[in-house]
Order: C-alpha cells, then sequence, then structure tokens
C-alpha cells in the first residue's frame, strides 16, 4: 500500500545526484567569459550557486521549493549567496552577467508559453552581451527508455532508515515525457510515488526559442565534455549570448 513517507528529499537530493560533469562545465564557463554577477535559475539544493559564490562572483540561487532552498542555507558557503524563493520573475533587472540552469531545469518548463515566460525574464535580468547557459536530455537519445527499475535503483542509508529510489516511465507523447518516482523504506515498507512531466525540446526549437526572445546561440554541446552536438548525444548544451 502507498503511504505519505516522513523523509527528507531534499537533504537527500545531493546523495542521489553525486554527477558533478554539469558543475564543472558552468564553472569553467563563468571563469572563461569572467562572469562577476551569477543568476542561477531553478537553484535547487545550490551545489552549483555555491561554487561559484566560491570563485568569487556575486550569486543569486532562485528556486520555487522552500525545502530544497533550506538545504542551500545550510550548507557551506550558503551565507554567500542570494536565496531567492520563486520563479524567474524574482530576478532582478540587469543584476546578471551570467544566467544558468542545471539540472535540466529547462524542461520542467512544459509549455511553450512558461518556457518562453522564463527566458523573457532570464534576457531582462542579463546585462548587454550577458551569457545564458543551459541544457536540456536530447529527444534523439531517448533517455526516457531506459527509465526503469533496473537502471535507475539507487538506495541511499538516510535518517529515516534506508531507503530505495527509483524511476519509471510512465508515457510518452512528445515532446512531453511523464515519469514517476518510486521512494520505498526498506525498514518500514512505505512507499510513495510523484509523477513528473518534462520536455524533451529539440535543438531547432531551442534555438528558435532563445532568438525569438532576443538571444544568439553561440555554441551547442553534446556533453559536458563539449564533444559537438549529434543525433546520439546525451544533452543539448546551449550556451547563448543576450544582445
Amino acid at each position: 500500500m502507498t503511504a505519505l513517507m516522513a523523509f527528507d528529499f531534499a537533504d537527500a537530493y545531493g546523495d542521489l545526484n553525486p554527477d558533478d560533469g554539469d558543475y564543472r562545465f558552468y564553472a569553467e564557463l563563468a571563469a572563461e567569459i569572467r562572469a562577476t554577477r551569477i543568476l542561477d535559475l531553478g537553484c535547487g539544493t545550490g551545489t552549483l550557486t555555491r561554487l561559484l559564490a566560491s570563485q568569487g562572483c556575486s550569486a543569486v540561487g532562485v528556486d520555487p521549493d522552500p525545502e530544497m532552498l533550506r538545504v542551500a542555507m545550510q550548507k557551506s558557503k550558503g551565507e554567500q549567496v542570494d536565496w531567492r524563493l520563486g520563479f524567474s520573475d524574482r530576478a532582478d533587472t540587469a543584476s546578471a552577467d551570467f544566467a544558468v540552469m542545471s539540472g535540466h531545469v529547462a524542461q520542467v518548463f512544459r509549455h511553450d508559453d512558461a518556457w518562453a515566460a522564463a527566458l523573457h525574464d532570464l534576457h531582462r535580468a542579463l546585462i548587454p552581451n550577458g551569457t545564458l547557459a543551459f541544457e536540456s536530455r536530447n529527444p534523439t537519445a531517448r533517455a526516457w527508455e531506459q527509465w526503469n527499475r533496473q537502471a535507475t535503483l539507487r538506495t541511499l542509508d538516510t535518517k529515516e532508515g534506508r531507503v530505495e529510489f527509483w524511476h519509471e516511465t510512465a508515457w510518452v507523447s512528445l515532446p512531453l515525457v511523464a515519469y514517476d518516482t518510486f521512494t520505498r523504506n526498506l525498514d518500514t515498507h512505505d512507499e510513495k510515488v510523484d509523477r513528473d512531466v518534462l520536455a524533451f525540446r529539440d535543438p531547432t526549437s531551442l534555438v528558435r526559442s532563445l532568438e525569438a526572445t532576443g538571444f544568439t546561440a553561440l555554441n551547442q554541446y553534446g556533453d559536458w565534455r563539449r564533444t559537438p552536438l549529434t543525433p546520439e548525444s546525451p544533452e543539448i548544451v546551449i550556451v547563448a549570448r543576450r544582445a
């Protein structure tokens, strides 16, 4: 029987997402363009935001989840960041020279009008010639076909006991894909299921949406090593410039 679990997902988020290839990419890019004022939209628990702040940047982290921000504020160097609860409209006008969306945040904007609104706010928040960088899963790589218990199962020791996590694809109607995240406490046998829907936009659609908002796409990569984008690439990593 599915039950509500007393489980601190935000606290375990970092352990569930240990790969830091994306963080290294964005931190290196910030250094290359000599960014001094950072906007991290959808910052989550703030790993990237705090990393950029530690490089000497003035950093603002925005996220709609108060639990994620709670954890972010408690982490080392959290006091160096201006944390803001909310959405893209919380960004101040002309306040950043580098804006970033990591962790596939770009895909949570399911509908084109919501995506366009976020890009508009990011354009407003950046100074002229400011840089925007983000990634989205490449739809032609069909990552959702590997979202099942066998391929995604992870187990963590938490304050609430030993907990299993895994994902299962629920339905596919491109550009939208729905998937369920299962959380099962092996000690209490409580289980929780959460459904999310992501947008898998193709490179052409992403570039067109950027151009419509006043951005110019400078580079497109297929992974965090800056490999050229191909149909087989797992990621679409885009670096764009505000007009």
